[in-house]
């Protein structure tokens, strides 16, 4: 039964934090920008862009997605859209938008993703 018990220790002490949720605005200002332009996040973490007025859209710079209305349809739109993304791999992405932008360049953002923080848990001697 201890064993067990420290083998479950052991397990939980190398699962990851809970995975959270950002929000990144999506124009709503003039010039219009992606607000906060940089965001460091963790693997497991998931952004959420929400369109705050005029026409965009959010498109990674490697095309692994193009968001507006759904990841589905990324398509640029005026409407009061959201999409979210559950980044998983730890590296950086860049994005931008098709119509105020490019990689880089004008209405463009980063998203830096780490590793996932474990969670510590301490050990204890049961008698």
């Amino acid at each position: 039964m201890l064993r067990a018990l420290g083998t479950f220790v052991a397990l939980l002490a190398a699962a990851p934090a809970s995975a959270a949720t950002f929000i990144v605005n999506v124009g709503g200002n003039s010039p219009p920008t992606f607000t906060p332009q940089t965001l460091t996040i963790h693997a497991g973490d998931t952004v959420l862009f929400r369109n705050k007025g005029g026409l965009h859209n959010v498109v990674a710079d490697d095309g692994s997605f193009r968001c507006a209305l759904s990841c589905a349809n990324g398509t640029p739109s005026s409407q009061n859209w959201q999409s979210s993304i559950t980044f998983d791999t730890p590296g950086v992405v860049g994005y931008f938008c098709e119509v105020h932008g490019a990689p880089g360049v004008g209405m463009f953002g980063t998203i830096t993703v780490q590793a996932p923080t474990p969670v510590r848990l301490e050990s204890f001697d049961v008698d």
